[in-house]
């Protein structure tokens, strides 16, 4: 960190600091925090964690320029004076998060495969109730399909026999009509 005099210097950042975790919506204190030039993200949060005395690491740091926009905390802060300084409000995690009531998901997800498996139980029981009944189909059916063959064989039986019967006699019975 830059040694400090007591002119003011053209690269210190000025940061006024408001403390919404602890329900104070007034700006409390307004330093000099030094210069953040070339310092990442976690080095400037650190410095601002040591420049005002925090020690909880799990409070949220949400700096504002004078207009009331969000600024990154990083080594790119503009220069400014004591009349217009950042403001860094300090939070706790989830403090500005208002929960909404919902349904929990597992609810939902366990009403839906409760019905889908209720579904499937009763195609089950359909099933089974229908498998004696399904049994005796089948033979009806198979009985049918041995019975329409069995015809199909005797009319072709008989075609062959009267096929083979005849026999030739070396001229037609009727003269043909040519």
């Amino acid at each position: 960190m830059a040694v400090r005099t007591d002119k003011i210097s053209p690269t210190c950042i000025w940061v006024a600091l408001k403390r919404l975790d602890l329900n104070d919506d007034q700006v409390t204190i307004v330093k000099d925090v030094g210069s953040l030039q070339g310092l990442d993200t976690a080095a400037a949060k650190q410095v601002l964690f040591n420049s005002f005395g925090l020690t909880d690491t799990t409070l949220v740091l949400k700096l504002r320029n004078n207009r009331g926009y969000l600024v990154p905390i990083n080594g790119e802060l503009n220069v400014n004076n004591r009349q217009s300084p950042y403001i860094l409000e300090v939070t706790k995690l989830f403090q500005h998060v208002v929960p909404r009531p919902r349904t929990d998901p597992m609810t939902v997800i366990n009403k839906g495969l409760k019905n889908r498996l209720q579904n499937i139980m009763k195609r089950i029981e359909r099933m089974e109730e229908l498998a004696p009944e399904v049994k005796v189909r089948r033979q009806d059916k198979l009985n049918e399909e041995v019975e329409l063959l069995n015809q199909k064989l005797q009319f072709l039986n008989q075609r062959m026999q009267i096929a083979d019967s005849t026999v030739w006699k070396g001229m037609f019975k009727r003269p043909p009509l040519w």
